[in-house]
């Protein structure tokens, strides 16, 4: 059986770039059978920077798949026609703004290897910072985290999917500031806790992990993906795998993003965990050029009656 990664890729280079830069720094890149691009709607700068990947880094078995620009069905038409593509093998699949550590995949394929005879597994997932069931899980394996998190930002610990953490941008710059820097991270979790958890209701599916078995058995990645999974999942009364060795970061969901763009959260995270450094007047400006989009939206708020 062999390893695919899909990697959803729809609006934001920037943090494509640092996601690849990142799987071929720290090595997972070369442990994958092949890496296919779902490509939702790219185009200009983006589509060419995609295209070139193969001439970049021509160790690696690429693959691309075009789609539409959408939520829903467009972006589980894609990951469903790489699964008809390779099929019989691990899936594993990441957003765009997925950041990882260099053994994320050997502990998520070490935490499958355990369940995968197991006739309830359905996905499984690692500790993400900001989403809300890594975030529980960060927050209650440190219990002083925890209490700084409550008493900071006055909001309960929770693992529901639109918990804190996804609706409060502060919360989730707070968590992945937390881990910045993603082998310590791990060092520091796998001294705390070695093993993983079982769970069984809606999470957010920015980095998950699945076999052919399993994605026959829901028929195929749902309409709503995200959605389709989370409510399937607990109806069938199957469970999903928190693999605790492996620790990723998540940059923003969507009602977080124009926020988190004001901040030089991205670079810290590059900053943290790759090379070279961006510092100075670059820091600044990718800073700024993020600023800018919001802008117009922002003054129509301001002087519209």
């Amino acid at each position: 059986m062999k390893n695919i990664l899909m990697i959803l890729t729809s609006h934001r280079l920037d943090c494509l770039k640092l996601c690849i830069d990142l799987l071929i720094q720290g090595g997972s890149a070369n442990r994958f059978d092949r890496i296919c691009l779902l490509c939702s709607g790219i185009t200009g700068r983006h589509r060419r920077f995609v295209r070139s990947l193969p001439n970049r880094h021509p160790d690696i078995s690429w693959d691309f798949i075009w789609g539409a620009r959408g939520r829903g069905k467009p972006i589980s038409d894609m990951q469903n026609e790489c699964v008809r593509r390779y099929a019989h093998n691990l899936y594993f699949k990441i957003d765009e703004d997925t950041f990882v550590s260099s053994d994320w995949d050997l502990a998520l394929q070490d935490a499958y290897e355990h369940y995968k005879d197991h006739p309830d597994l359905s996905l499984l997932t690692p500790v993400v910072t900001n989403n809300q069931r890594g975030a529980y899980h960060l927050l209650t394996t440190f219990p002083e985290l925890g209490e700084e998190f409550v008493r900071r930002f006055n909001k309960p610990i929770v693992t529901d999917r639109m918990g804190p953490v996804w609706l409060y941008p502060q919360c989730a710059e707070f968590l992945v500031r937390r881990f910045l820097n993603l082998e310590q991270a791990n060092r520091e979790l796998r001294a705390q806790d070695d093993t993983t958890r079982t769970f069984s209701y809606p999470f957010s599916i920015n980095c998950i992990c699945y076999d052919h078995r399993h994605w026959e058995e829901i028929g195929g990645v749902p309409e709503e993906d995200e959605n389709g999974w989370g409510k399937w999942i607990p109806e069938q009364n199957k469970f999903i795998v928190l693999a605790c060795r492996a620790v990723v970061h998540h940059y923003a969901f969507f009602v977080q993003q124009n926020w988190l763009d004001r901040t030089t959260l991205l670079e810290d995270i590059r900053n943290a965990n790759c090379f070279p450094p961006v510092s100075g007047c670059r820091k600044r400006w990718r800073q700024i050029r993020r600023i800018l989009p919001q802008i117009p939206a922002a003054l129509l708020r301001k002087y519209s009656p």
